[in-house]
């Protein structure tokens, strides 16, 4: 299997150093360097990211009280787990509109976003317990989805994400409408390409049906419809590249954020109106923390400019201009190797 994109670039630049690597599996997981010098990666969580942050992350309600202890704006929530909690729970202790998610799904999977009735509640709840007995339920937070990318705990790159949407042109169906937009060159299975291809899975007909829609219904000219709760680019959504428009108190913010959670690659998910105005002056919101963040919606935005977010991960982790290299020498011959390889070690 080809390297995906994120660890294609930052092989890519390891080369462009003259690092070495090496690929130990038909995944992502691969050796940068030689000897005490090499590194290991897999996709962007590197042999320095800490176990224990990734476990925080993997933790959304864990990673939300860390955060709130700080004062990170965070969503006002509750973890529950069965049908009882969700109806004292739901428009009651959290207020409609809500979002209710797994606690430790990824990729968007089992989200559900505007949430106005008890009816939705419970089909978005039944939906999350497919990926996660536990289930967050949240006040959902208005805004814009944004990405923000930070290494080595410093802030790099940010994105303004997507959902996965299609416009309709008054004589194709739905179906047809989905179809024509997989045929973009730039999406493709999985993280294979720029963009994925889109689906319409359980989430997609929730959707159309509450708008009282199905895939063969034909959608008017020039209306976008959008057919995901989320923005996540494994489910379609597309980014536009907002690096230079983020105020500098979003990125102090971000970069606390990293450290409190201690992940030296991490991308943080947030919703505001406007990455430009700090979230405190708009009711914004930290939503997720990310392990293994990917980098393509970085690499190649549909809109904005490209950057080149494996350079500092190669930096981080050789810092200095190294290559990673240690001496190697081969000895070959009949008599007296060992003697020549003890001296040459010495």
């Amino acid at each position: 299997a080809q390297l995906g994109p994120s660890t294609g670039a930052i092989v890519a630049e390891a080369q462009n150093r003259g690092i070495p690597f090496k690929r130990l599996n038909h995944h992502s997981l691969l050796i940068l360097g030689y000897g005490n010098k090499q590194k290991k990666l897999r996709a962007t969580v590197a042999g320095t990211t800490l176990g224990l942050g990734i476990e925080i992350a993997a933790n959304k309600e864990e990673t939300k009280q860390l955060l709130e202890a700080a004062y990170i704006p965070v969503p006002k929530g509750v973890l529950i787990s069965d049908q009882d909690a969700l109806q004292r729970v739901a428009g009651n202790e959290v207020p409609f509109p809500l979002v209710i998610k797994p606690l430790d799904g990824n990729h968007g999977r089992g989200i559900t976003t505007n949430i106005n009735t008890f009816e939705d509640a419970q089909k978005a709840f039944e939906l999350a317990q497919k990926i996660s007995n536990e289930v967050i339920v949240e006040n959902f937070v208005e805004g814009n989805d944004y990405r923000l990318l930070l290494i080595n705990y410093q802030f790099v790159a940010a994105a303004k994400r997507t959902p996965a949407s299609i416009t309709g042109n008054g004589t194709s169906t739905i179906s047809e409408l989905i179809d024509l937009a997989n045929q973009d060159p730039r999406r493709g299975e999985g993280h294979d390409n720029s963009m994925t291809r889109i689906v319409a899975d359980e989430t997609t007909l929730s959707i159309l049906s509450a708008k009282g829609l199905h895939t063969e219904s034909i959608l008017p000219e020039n209306e976008t419809l959008f057919l995901k709760h989320t923005a996540n680019m494994s489910t379609g959504g597309s980014a536009e590249d907002v690096t230079d428009l983020v105020h500098p108190d979003n990125i102090f913010m971000a970069e606390r954020v990293a450290k409190l959670v201690g992940l030296d690659i991490c991308g943080i998910d947030v919703l505001a109106k406007d990455l430009s105005v700090p979230l405190n002056a708009q009711n914004g919101a930290v939503v997720e923390v990310n392990a293994g963040p990917g980098l393509r919606m970085h690499l190649e935005p549909e809109k904005g400019l490209p950057r080149n977010i494996a350079k500092p991960v190669i930096e981080m982790l050789f810092p200095d201009k190294s290559n990673g290299r240690i001496p190697i020498v081969a000895v070959t011959g009949t008599n007296g190797k060992t003697t020549t390889t003890r001296l040459i070690a010495h």
